[in-house]
């Protein structure tokens, strides 16, 4: 029982983290963007890499699809600590992770300096669908 709870709050508490991170102004979130950019700029410099493009955008991109992944592997983790049968578990995470996207992405709108996409609904959750799809290979392969 205390697992089950355990993995419940995980997936809550990650879940509102991604909504208080979609409520930062643009400023703020622009900001940290920026130093996570300019770190990774200065190890792949060191490390002799070169990446074509703007950094900070591919960054910010990668970093939609990696939370949405992380929150799906967290939403398939719960459900089946809760014994939910593949099946109807299928559907509550692919519901659950759209739904997180587009709420995300509508509390964004609501921020100041930022906008809502289309894209980044589906970007966000094509990182749920990659992490869904996983964790059932993964699941397949123990039987």
């Amino acid at each position: 029982m205390m697992q089950k709870v355990l993995w419940l709050i995980l997936l809550v508490a990650f879940t509102l983290l991604i909504f208080l991170n979609s409520s930062l102004p643009m400023s703020d979130s622009g900001r940290l963007s920026s130093m996570a950019a300019a770190f990774l700029g200065q190890l792949l410099d060191v490390a002799g890499i070169s990446v074509e493009g703007n950094l900070e955008h591919l960054l910010r991109k990668l970093a939609h699809f990696t939370v949405f992944a992380v929150q799906g592997g967290l939403l398939c983790r719960t459900f089946s600590e809760f014994r939910i049968a593949n099946r109807a578990a299928n559907g509550y995470v692919l519901f659950l992770g759209l739904l997180t996207a587009v709420v995300d992405e509508y509390i964004q709108s609501f921020s100041a300096g930022r906008t809502s996409a289309v894209n980044d609904v589906l970007l966000d959750f094509s990182g749920t669908l990659s992490m869904w799809l996983a964790y059932r290979i993964w699941q397949w392969s123990r039987h």
